[in-house]
């Protein structure tokens, strides 16, 4: 093929010492449009025709700005032509960089582009490979906001549970309140007991200061601070704090604490939570159970890898079999009015600890979710 006809009613064709170019313009994966130096195309593939609906024989001997360029940038184009002309000099040159494109139909897309000049005895061509940046902006795009979303669903998951904690012990310290007034109210007051229920005020006053300043740590850009946690102690605050939800229920609690359990690192607003959660799930498991016993068991004990292990199960509606694979999966859920985030949240955290979480079908009903957490602090 011939380079010397220069005007742009004729079809240059490059000579064959740019064998090489000519295989890069049938064989690459993007877009290839060869400039010559006076701004006319001197050769386009079939992926820029693709791209940009000009076919070869329309595109090759125009104005390459005219064909692809959008009408604004159109003379920025030309200065920095003509810049690199005079001083062999280039912004664009060894870069990657997005820009607008145009198609034959006039619709605007986003562009990236990298531009190599290359001399041809007297002449430079200048080899632009460009590549269509719509699926990929549009994948961006819905990327972002699946990220938004389920920062949302994140943040409503993380309020329902806030308001459980809370809730919790403030119930606790009006009940306790109204048992101490009806101590004091008898016709002979029981002194006694109004002052142990008055110190459990004091106490579930305690748990609340506990678990705002707990939740403003929570909020804190620092790292979590991680301390050696007494599982069991853990457990039994946190059975004190959905007491009112267990009792509603008529559930019956059976713990199996083991005695001489190590302590773990753990954070412990974080494993407060996950137990809270998977506590609460458990209720809510059995609320709607009729003829039979409804039944919490927690147990804890050491694994044969020396971890602790945690399970927590329930005499609920079990998990379908066909979902107990996805239990864990960001917004999977089987509550009809669930955001499919705690589970997702409680396996973050534990494994975020170097642990792992898990379930399994309780016998005969129900189901068990193992919490296992090393002894030493993750790596």
């Amino acid at each position: 093929m011939s380079a010397s006809a220069d005007s742009a009613a004729s079809v240059p064709h490059l000579p064959p010492a740019r064998d090489a170019l000519q295989l890069i313009l049938e064989t690459a994966l993007d877009a290839v449009v060869v400039m010559k130096s006076d701004g006319v195309v001197a050769d386009w593939n079939d992926r820029a025709t693709s791209m940009f609906g000009w076919s070869r024989d329309e595109a090759v001997g125009r104005t390459m700005a005219d064909l692809i360029i959008p009408e604004r940038y159109r003379e920025a184009h030309s200065v920095g032509l003509q810049r690199y002309l005079r001083s062999r000099k280039g912004e664009v040159f060894g870069r990657r960089i997005e820009l607008s494109g145009i198609r034959k139909n006039g619709e605007e897309f986003s562009v990236e582009i990298s531009i190599s000049p290359m001399q041809d005895g007297e002449h430079i061509l200048f080899i632009g490979c460009l590549r269509d940046l719509t699926e990929h902006n549009a994948l961006r795009l819905a990327r972002a906001e699946v990220s938004r979303v389920t920062q949302r669903l994140a943040m409503g998951e993380m309020a329902a549970s806030i308001l459980h904690e809370i809730s919790q012990p403030l119930a606790a310290i009006a009940s306790n309140a109204g048992a101490g007034l009806r101590w004091l109210t008898r016709a002979n007051p029981d002194l006694d007991e109004a002052r142990a229920a008055l110190r459990h005020i004091v106490n579930d006053c305690h748990r609340t200061r506990e678990v705002i300043g707990a939740i403003r740590l929570m909020f804190r850009r620092e790292h979590p601070v991680e301390a050696l946690q007494n599982v069991n102690k853990l457990i039994d605050d946190v059975l004190i704090l959905v007491r009112s939800d267990l009792e509603a229920q008529h559930i019956s609690v059976r713990t199996e604490l083991f005695d001489k359990l190590p302590q773990v690192p753990a954070n412990l607003v974080q494993l407060r939570q996950v137990l809270v959660n998977l506590i609460t799930n458990a209720v809510d498991a059995m609320s709607t159970v009729g003829g039979r016993p409804k039944v919490l068991r927690v147990k804890t004990e050491v694994d044969e890898s020396s971890h602790v292990l945690i399970t927590v199960e329930d005499s609920g509606v079990g998990i379908d079999p066909k979902n107990i694979s996805r239990i864990f999966d960001p917004f999977f859920t089987t509550k009809p009015h669930g955001m499919g985030m705690g589970l997702s949240i409680c396996c973050s955290i534990i494994e975020s600890h170097g642990g792992r979480l898990s379930v399994s079908p309780g016998q005969p009903h129900g189901s068990i979710f193992h919490v296992l957490l090393p002894t030493d602090p993750p790596t």
